[in-house]
């Protein structure tokens, strides 16, 4: 046989083999002067070809010498969020496709989510990221909190990044919704309807409190009505245990839900869930976290009481998101969803020509300053090679696509 045939066969073996992680190796990004749904499709290529770590998405990741093949360096906080933007995205996208490889990748990126809670060992509780390593990697003690990455012992060679926060249940919740309702088959239905059930049903165990493998109550896990917690935490549980009882069909998160509002008035909280004054106080994320909470709780919600309420917190929020810049994927986001829960006509000629300019995750850079380090040990800093997530992005247009507001041929 010819070696550059047997090499090919090799190579294909080697990809079909379950759990091989294939290099980063993306590296065409968009040019600005094309259309929007060749960019899209050319930072989707990025983030499936560098950012993919066995289903579950990096949202930012370091490249060699100071970085590795996979992508297993970087902060990773956040993956859990990149993973459940990138399923909600694909759902949406599958609505609109019907091609049975985007349903397939959806697929993929719900068996991540369920590999980030069976890393934990503890059925219920999903961590904020995984590598398979047999060792700590030197960014675990440069980024978050190193204290937070353990050695997983339901999934031995694998480390795991704990003290998960609300706005992961958020997004949790909301992408499971999505792609319950938008794309799985009744297979996948039942496996998201049961991680949730495990997962918002621990929260409610714990009296509506996210507590770590440690026992404890996690830094930003306070939903109690037993303790001061923010306002926003309350429309985000009051919308997790909609999503619980869409998906399961158990009326134990239906009255879990009535109880807060009518003995903790959790419904009347929500309405002011938004941050105006000081202005310092404001923070995007915390938008992003009322949107989707807003989304899947307007579209579960009949009483139309509590669909007013959330109205107007919708109407509170939107006092600020109007005044924004149009020049942000994560802005027009909050736009495209403000006009596709109240039907208002607010994407008006400066939203489109955001829209057709938007822009996707940070491209490859040289000069991001990364710390050096011999094993745990810090020796300098250097300069080194990073990318950032382009999941916004990519679900702001599939959401858009879905809902009619953007077009093909844009």
């Amino acid at each position: 046989m010819d070696k550059s045939v047997y090499m090919k066969w090799i190579l294909i073996l080697l990809l079909l083999l379950p759990g091989v992680v294939r290099a980063q190796q993306v590296n065409e990004f968009p040019d600005d002067s094309e259309p929007l749904h060749a960019r899209v499709e050319k930072y989707d290529a990025v983030m499936r070809g560098n950012h993919w770590n066995e289903g579950v998405m990096m949202p930012h990741v370091i490249f060699p010498p100071a970085g590795t093949e996979r992508p297993m360096v970087g902060n990773q906080e956040d993956a859990a969020d990149e993973t459940s933007q990138y399923l909600s995205a694909y759902a949406f996208k599958y609505a609109v496709t019907k091609d049975p490889k985007d349903r397939d990748i959806a697929d993929q990126l719900m068996d991540g989510l369920l590999k980030l809670e069976k890393v934990t060992g503890t059925p219920g509780w999903v961590a904020r990221s995984l590598n398979r390593t047999d060792e700590p990697i030197w960014h675990e003690q440069v980024f978050f909190f190193p204290m937070e990455w353990h050695e997983s012992t339901s999934m031995p060679g694998y480390r795991w990044e704990g003290d998960l926060s609300s706005d992961k249940f958020v997004n949790l919740c909301c992408a499971m919704s999505i792609y319950f309702d938008l794309c799985a088959d009744e297979e996948h239905k039942k496996m998201a309807a049961d991680l949730i059930d495990r997962f918002v049903g621990r929260v409610v165990d714990n009296n509506f409190k996210m507590v770590d493998v440690d026992g404890k109550m996690t830094l930003w896990g306070n939903f109690c009505p037993d303790l001061p917690h923010e306002k926003l935490n309350s429309l985000e549980i009051l919308a997790g245990l909609r999503v619980a009882h869409h998906l399961t069909g158990n009326e134990r998160y239906l009255e879990a839900c009535q109880m807060l509002i009518e003995k903790h008035h959790y419904d009347d909280e929500a309405i002011l869930a938004k941050v105006l004054w000081p202005e310092e106080w404001k923070t995007p994320w915390d938008d992003h976290l009322a949107a989707k909470s807003l989304y899947t709780l307007m579209q579960y919600e009949t009483d139309p009481s509590l669909r007013q309420k959330y109205r107007m917190s919708l109407n509170r929020h939107w006092f600020d998101w109007k005044t924004r810049k149009f020049d942000d994927a994560g802005n027009l986001y909050l736009v495209l969803l403000y006009q596709i829960l109240t039907k208002e006509p607010v994407v008006n000629e400066d939203v489109v020509d955001g829209i057709k300019h938007m822009k996707g995750c940070n491209r490859r850079h040289e000069t991001y300053e990364i710390l050096s380090m011999d094993g745990l040990q810090v020796i300098d800093k250097k300069q080194g090679e990073a990318e950032g997530s382009a999941t916004t992005m990519i679900l702001t247009y599939w959401m858009g696509r879905y809902w009619g507001i953007i077009p093909p041929e844009w």
